[in-house]
């Protein structure tokens, strides 16, 4: 081991040891780096190549054919997606972001291949890694398994989600046989769970099936490969199948978390605040019911904090995204009193309504609706 890695290996045992990670709260890397938002809930999402941070004491990679682009906005959409979480679970994922640019250091490879022997880099991709082994630890120990989700955009032709699973995309196309034998299986991110799921599904049925994650998101509006819409890659059409950190932190290499590589299209995914928070609420719903459909049999709630009372109900609120107005379904003749908060918690509107709430006053973005006395509360988008 080289001394600038076996620094940043201790400093990195040093961290982990000098405290305890707690729900809620938010940690840096010692260089500001690697940031990481501790959750309570079986879901552990990373973020590797939406950093914009060029540090001029990092050199610019220059081993192994090293890549530079950016994935434009998967840090914004990696916080809509704990806002979404929080607002209407009541639970947090983990979220662990890298904020060095790609070219500084890539997070999805190999410690030789991302930080091309620079001590900082090096210590940068330590502190991800080590963050998302925490998060990892925490689940197993709170849940005993879980799904991870290592975020990324693409600029491929075909606008669609590319669903990673270390399997091939002329491996896909193979019939639901031949991917339900262990060969495959052992290929597979999503190892333990077809080895051992609630509804003993096959290996091909949790890929692309009715329940599949892609053919869920495919139903809400954002088309998904692989899915029971798009079962396979067609030949010639570029494909993402997972990379570095779907393979260390999935169960392919063991253990009890599956995990997958999420690459999003730009154009109603990525591109601005509504459809970054349209897209979020959508993978929310998604995940939720496919770790309660594979995993647990109940929606997961969180593992330290107070969950809502039982039998709570999600707001039912039209048109979103809205106008000037937003309906909301409330009991005929009932007058409540609404809170709206924006997505950092700060309330901006409140008032008294029979189910007409006016929003005009707002400013266009992603918001958060409570009726106050009530456990249900929703996400809407004001254009």
């Amino acid at each position: 081991m080289r001394p600038g890695t076996l620094i940043a290996a201790l400093l990195m045992g040093a961290m982990a040891m000098a405290q305890p990670y707690v729900p809620g709260q938010t940690y840096l890397s010692p260089n500001g780096h690697v940031e990481y938002r501790c959750g309570d809930l079986p879901l552990v999402i990373s973020v590797p190549h939406g950093g914009a941070l060029m540090p001029t004491d990092i050199p610019d990679r220059t081993c192994n054919s090293p890549v530079y682009d950016t994935d434009a906005n998967t840090i914004q959409l990696g916080e809509a997606i704990d806002s979404v979480f929080a607002a209407n679970e009541g639970c947090r994922p983990h979220l662990v972001i890298c904020h060095l640019a790609r070219r500084k250091l890539d997070a999805n490879r190999n410690l030789a291949d991302g930080a091309c022997g620079d001590p900082q880099a090096e210590f940068a991709w330590q502190a991800f890694h080590a963050f998302i082994d925490s998060a990892k630890a925490r689940v197993t120990a709170d849940a005993g398994k879980g799904l991870y989700l290592d975020l990324h955009g693409h600029g491929h032709t075909v606008q669609r989600l590319e669903l990673g699973y270390l399997l091939y995309e002329d491996e896909l196309a193979f019939s639901d046989a031949t991917l339900n034998t262990n060969t495959y299986i052992n290929y597979s991110s999503i190892r333990n769970l077809a080895l051992d799921n609630l509804l003993g599904l096959a290996h091909a049925d949790l890929l692309r099936g009715s329940l599949a994650l892609g053919t869920r998101l495919g139903a809400m509006g954002f088309p998904a490969v692989p899915s029971l819409q798009d079962p396979f890659p067609m030949p010639g059409e570029p494909y993402f199948s997972g990379g570095y950190n779907t393979a260390r932190h999935s169960s392919y290499g063991g253990g009890t978390i599956d995990g997958l590589q999420v690459e999003c299209h730009f154009t109603g995914v990525r591109d601005n605040a509504a459809n970054r928070v349209r897209f979020a609420d959508s993978l929310r719903v998604a995940v939720v019911a496919f770790l309660k459909d594979h995993y647990f049999g109940t929606a997961p709630g969180c593992a330290t904090s107070v969950t809502e009372p039982d039998g709570a109900q999600a707001l039912g609120l039209w048109p979103n995204p809205c106008g000037d107005r937003l309906v909301l379904d409330l009991p005929s003749g009932g007058v409540v009193s609404v809170v709206i908060h924006d997505l950092s918690g700060r309330a901006v509107l409140r008032q008294l309504s029979r189910g007409l709430v006016d929003v005009g006053r707002l400013s266009p973005g992603a918001y958060v609706l409570r009726v106050e006395g009530r456990p249900a509360r929703s996400t809407f988008v004001k254009e």
